[in-house]
């Protein structure tokens, strides 16, 4: 039954409807439960529906009894058991009616003035043997704009009644406690030792002050019966209908409707807000995950960098003591009583393998090959440390609430990721197993001083490199004696060899550290590029999906906001 507003009040409805309208729209993209959502869109369509009652109390309080006496009808059924009791909704009509509504009770109308702007819901008891009747009060208690609670004298506010109270608290409503059945109380001593108790036991489980009013429907019907007014007023329903005067009159009406609007959405935003917020924990564990994965990563990058420095320092340092031998190893040379052996060619290679490679080429190897292995069990230990990371991630799951389909996408990715760790730990054990990380020397060799070490290995190669450029140098040197036998220029020829050999290893030196730094740079770069490529896709969705529910959650803090100043523009 729609009602008639003023300008002032329809205003104030539309700022209501329009906070209902956005937050609809919000947590309608939230995970909510399909109950809220159409507990949202009710309260919209009920904002100027007329103002809702709903009467709630245990089985046997008198609730049918005390709306018949309120109403001065018959038509509620009195004392039904819990297996035959229903939801009767009673609103104004012309004439009496009586019309089932499917699946939970039947709507009664009646000709009473009090119904032209107030609706009643009977509720079946809150704690009757049938689950579906207790599902069915709680259902109607969200939709109502005030809620009166029945309470029997003869057995005053039961745990169960607290336990009940307790749930209307959370909803925010406006509530009355009827004490009924207060004629079974035989003082009035008596009367008022139940009623504080009643009302102390109310404002705790309520945490708010709460009208407590004790009548009699018993006597309320027999007044009505034989028209008594001092009966009537015995009853307590002469206090309790001055309190509807003077309580609910059409702006406090009004007014509690649009409060109990506001409480509807303040519920629907908080459980939003939290079952968001727990998404994004969820989420921000999942990219604690990825920020780990990467720390590991970063640090596995710094410190392969690291080694790969000091290990081309200590090549360096092989090559320097190299061209300290060979200065040496060419002033001795060219002596005037050596003159004889410059032309020996054989024995001088000879002579600088042992004098100034020495050990070189093989250091320079075991150099490179410690790099490799280093490499190799740096990579594995990094790649296992990730595996664990997202194993233990995997073990901490089921998480938030999230829908099937997300959390179905989040697995498959999750999945994927773990997989793709996999393969590669997988291919560095075998590389390890296989030696087959010694390519990157010999690349590097190759790649740097131009010849092909796969055969011959790299101290090989540096051995045939080093003798070749001393053999060419001790040759032109010797051609010139030959040809000239120039005595005189002996000390020119032997700094002119010092200074081209110095050169010529200086420059194997720079192709040769350079050609490794950059081949197990790039292993170091292509290892960190699969892990990143591994984790990308889930670290996106991650990302996508903090980002959207940080959205959600800002919408609603704001709606938030928007209702709390709607509620102090209607207490004010």
């Amino acid at each position: 039954m729609q009602i008639n507003y003023s300008k002032q009040q329809k205003e104030t409805t539309q700022k209501v409807r329009d906070v209902l309208t956005e937050l609809l729209s919000c947590v309608s993209s939230a995970n909510t439960p399909p109950e809220q959502i159409e507990m949202l869109k009710e309260t919209l369509q009920a904002l100027e529906d007329s103002f809702l009652v709903v009467v709630v109390g245990e089985f046997n309080a008198g609730k049918s009894s005390f709306i018949n006496a309120l109403l001065n009808t018959d038509k509620l059924a009195e004392g039904v058991t819990p297996t035959t009791a229903q939801i009767n909704l009673i609103r104004y009509g012309e004439t009496e009616s009586i019309t089932p509504i499917e699946n939970w009770g039947q709507m009664i109308r009646l000709p009473v003035d009090l119904l032209e702007s107030v609706s009643f819901v009977d509720t079946p008891g809150t704690n009757a043997v049938i689950q579906e009747h207790e599902v069915l009060t709680r259902w109607f208690l969200p939709r109502a704009d005030m809620v009166i609670f029945l309470s029997s004298a003869d057995r005053p506010f039961s745990e169960s009644e607290n336990r009940f109270l307790q749930s209307i608290r959370d909803w925010g409503k406006k509530t009355v406690l009827i004490l009924n059945k207060i004629d079974l109380l035989e003082t009035q001593e008596e009367r008022d030792q139940v009623i504080n108790f009643v009302r102390s036991s109310a404002e705790k489980a309520l945490k708010v002050d709460i009208p407590v009013i004790p009548v009699s429907s018993r006597l309320a019907k027999k007044a009505r019966a034989s028209m008594s007014q001092e009966l009537w007023k015995e009853s307590g329903f002469e206090d309790l209908e001055q309190f509807i005067q003077d309580k609910m009159d059409e702006k406090a009406r009004f007014k509690m409707k649009m409060l109990s609007a506001l409480g509807i959405a303040s519920r629907v935003e908080e459980d939003a807000a939290d079952r968001v917020q727990n998404e994004l924990n969820f989420y921000n564990e999942d990219r604690k995950l990825t920020e780990t994965i990467r720390g590991e990563v970063d640090l596995y990058h710094d410190d392969m960098i690291k080694e790969i420095n000091r290990s081309m320092k200590e090549i360096h340092a092989i090559f320097s003591d190299v061209k300290i031998r060979g200065n040496q190893y060419f002033e001795d040379l060219f002596v005037l009583k050596n003159l004889p052996n410059i032309l020996k060619k054989d024995k001088n290679r000879i002579l600088f393998q042992e004098n100034v490679l020495q050990n070189m080429p093989t250091e320079v190897e075991r150099k490179t090959a410690e790099l490799v292995e280093n490499l190799g069990v740096q990579q594995q230990r990094m790649v296992q440390m990730v595996r664990l990371q997202i194993e233990n991630r995997n073990s901490q799951f089921p998480g938030a609430d999230l829908p099937k389909e997300i959390l179905d996408q989040r697995s498959e990715l999750m999945k994927r990721m773990q997989n793709s760790i996999d393969s590669i730990l997988e291919k560095i054990e075998s590389d390890i197993a296989l030696n087959i990380g010694m390519k990157h020397a010999q690349n590097a060799v190759t790649a740097g001083l131009a010849i092909e070490v796969s055969a011959i290995g790299i101290g090989a190669a540096l051995t045939t490199i080093a003798t070749t450029v001393a053999a060419d140098l001790l040759g032109i040197v010797a051609a010139f004696w030959v040809g000239i036998a120039g005595f005189l220029v002996l000390p020119y020829y032997k700094k002119k060899a010092q200074r081209e050999f110095d050169e010529k290893i200086s420059d194997i030196e720079d192709k040769l550290v350079a050609a490794l730094q950059s081949e197990f740079t790039q292993e170091v770069e292509d290892q960190i590029s699969q892990i990143n490529n591994a984790i990308r896709p889930f670290e996106r969705f991650v990302e996508a999906s903090i980002e959207s529910g940080q959205k959600q959650l800002d919408s609603l803090n704001g709606i938030r906001d928007e209702v709390e100043s709607l509620r102090r523009e209607l207490e004010d």
